[in-house]
């Protein structure tokens, strides 16, 4: 990163979320676009479901600006208020719900990711969690994509890799579904793999 950015993070719970939701939205629809994700939002759907986030217990945003300009962002919940879909992959686990934090994204728009700003994010974001108490564990979910995908770039570097770097182990066969529409138009299933870390 050169030095003519400026990086500052802001961590936002309860109402003070809803200050923030558009640029939120902003940010998910540009890189959701991307592989892996490959996907069509909406603005009004977007919205609509980060609305949770300034409504749910303990949720949180984090938001990393240059100057004015949102470049990445990193949100959670606790498991338990999170959809049925997610909270139903851990059905046949002995761990425990209430004491498990979902990471929805860790997202950075391109000229701002591989420069250490990940790990950063993500050290807000367990200090914050540790902080509210209760939380054992942290869990988030992964896009399972073949490798040979038609779609994907030649300079792509799984988040997988990250997740390994920070901590995180993946959960054999705790997995979900989620269907959405592409960019070519058409929805498709997509498989989710979770992934766990130790809150020390």
């Amino acid at each position: 990163m050169n030095d003519s950015k400026v990086i500052t993070e802001h961590l936002l719970t309860g109402t003070a979320i809803a200050g923030v939701l558009d640029e939120l939205a902003t940010l998910r629809l540009h890189i959701f676009q991307e592989y892996p994700y490959l996907y069509e939002g909406r603005r009004e759907d977007e919205l609509t479901y980060l609305e949770t986030y300034a409504k749910t217990p303990d949720a949180c945003v984090i938001l990393a600006c240059d100057r004015s300009a949102v470049i990445g962002g990193a949100t959670g919940m606790p498991l338990v208020h999170e959809d049925t879909q997610i909270r139903g992959a851990f059905a046949d686990t002995p761990l425990s719900l209430d004491e498990m934090y979902y990471v929805g994204e860790l997202l950075f728009r391109p000229t701002y990711r591989n420069c250490g700003l990940g790990r950063k994010l993500l050290a807000r974001l367990e200090s914050h969690i540790r902080s509210l108490g209760g939380y054992r564990t942290l869990t988030c979910a992964t896009v399972e994509r073949p490798d040979a995908h038609p779609l994907r770039p030649r300079d792509y570097i799984p988040i997988t890799r990250f997740l390994a770097r920070t901590g995180f182990v993946r959960l054999p066969g705790v997995t979900t579904h989620f269907t959405w529409r592409e960019a070519d138009g058409v929805k498709r299933d997509h498989p989710m793999q979770f992934w766990l870390k130790e809150l020390s």
